[in-house]
Formats: C-alpha cells, structure tokens, sequence
C-alpha cells in the first residue's frame, strides 16, 4: 500500500515542482537573491560571504556534480525507510500502543524525505537530460 501512495505522492510532488530551477543555476539564483537583499540591507558581512559562494558556484558547481549527490542523498534516506520499517515492525511485535505511534510517525517522516530525494534526483535527471 505504501508504495501505491508513495508514488502517488511522488508523482504530483513532481508536477507541482516541475517549473522550478533545479541545478547550479537554481543555486546561483538563490545566492544572487540573498545578494539582493543584503546589498539593501547595507549587510557587508553577509555580502562579502555570498559573493564568495557566488564565485563558488560558478568556479565549482556541475549539475552532473550535483546529480551524483542526489543519487547518493536518495540512496540514504531509502537505507532510513528501511530501517524505520524495521523499527515499526518491532515495536509492534512488542504491542505497545505508545512506541508504535511513534515509529508510526517517524516512517511517514522518512518516507515524505524519501519523496522529496526522489523529486529534486528526477528534476536534476531532467536538467542532465538522463
């Protein structure tokens, strides 16, 4: 049942995300954003620190880079999922109703940032073209 759900999730996270940027770029925009503001802020410090990332990601930054990430961030929050289901299964073989709320909800919350690994890795695929 819950990958039915899951994917149903997944499917409408990615079409309510699909029209934003993803990538370097989207990273770059949102340095540029903070720029911005600091610069209307008269914010030397924080300036001088984002024209630095700025030059970061411009010198450093690869989506392909950042696709490798991804996969590896997806990777683990999947070995989580895993591991939650294994702690909710045990908790209710012990049958107390306490401990299985909790693992209850600590599965969904590692199941909502599985999808949410899985939404910005497809958006990446895109960018990347695989």
């Amino acid at each position: 049942m819950w990958k039915s759900v899951g994917t149903g999730l997944l499917l409408l996270a990615s079409q309510a995300h699909a029209s934003q940027p993803v990538g370097c770029d989207a990273r770059l925009q949102a340095v540029n954003a903070q720029l911005v503001f600091a610069r209307a802020h008269n914010n030397s410090g924080e300036i001088a620190g984002l024209e630095s990332a700025a030059r970061n990601i411009k010198t450093y930054c690869t989506d392909e880079g950042l696709l490798e990430e991804q996969q590896q961030r997806v990777s683990q929050r999947q070995r989580e999922v895993t591991e939650r289901q294994r702690d909710l299964q045990e908790a209710t073989a012990g049958g107390k109703p306490e401990k299985i709320a909790k693992r209850q909800a600590k599965l969904e919350a590692a199941q909502t940032q599985l999808l949410e690994a899985q939404r910005e890795l497809e958006a990446l695929n895109r960018l990347v073209g695989k």
